[in-house]
């Protein structure tokens, strides 16, 4: 599924977030602690921006400070939905 320069082909992207979905909806649906879905579920969406971004959207090659922005901002965004949902139960 690589390349001769080290990063997936679009072929194993698509079929990486193809699994990652098909996985979580299997969880998701079968769960019986909303709460943890809920969490699961966004650090599932997160880690799927951060694929897509990553491997179609060129940051993977991009400056490092550029990189950076990007990652800080696809954890503040989660970490972010997070705590206000985890807040929102009490």
């Amino acid at each position: 599924m690589k390349n001769v320069f080290g990063r997936c082909t679009t072929a194993g992207v698509w079929i990486f977030l193809t699994v990652l979905t098909l996985l979580s909806l299997a969880v998701f649906e079968n769960v019986s602690w909303r709460e943890a879905a809920s969490v699961l579920a966004v650090l599932v969406a997160m880690t799927k921006v951060r694929v897509v971004i990553v491997s179609f959207m060129e940051v993977g090659r991009a400056l490092p400070h550029w990189r950076f922005l990007f990652e800080s901002w696809n954890f503040a965004a989660a970490a972010t939905i997070v705590i206000g949902y985890v807040s929102s139960l009490r």
